[in-house]
């Protein structure tokens, strides 16, 4: 089960950066190869927690017909 869009963090540089991630399969550890990401990194971190809200209210719930393992 995919868990929900939130906010990642990292410092690239001197400055500290955000992206979109959710955890793939939330009965494994959060590690690298577990998260997937979207969009890009930005220093906004409020336009990531929008998109991260945008994605949540649109990505239907898992097992659903919405999802087409694409």
């Amino acid at each position: 089960m995919k868990g929900k869009w939130k906010p990642y963090s990292q410092v690239i540089g001197e400055e500290m950066v955000y992206i979109a991630g959710r955890q793939l399969d939330l009965t494994k550890p959060l590690h690298g190869g577990n998260i997937e990401y979207t969009g890009g990194y930005t220093p906004l971190r409020d336009a990531i927690v929008s998109l991260c809200d945008l994605l949540n209210n649109e990505t239907p719930a898992e097992g659903t017909a919405g999802e087409s393992g694409n």
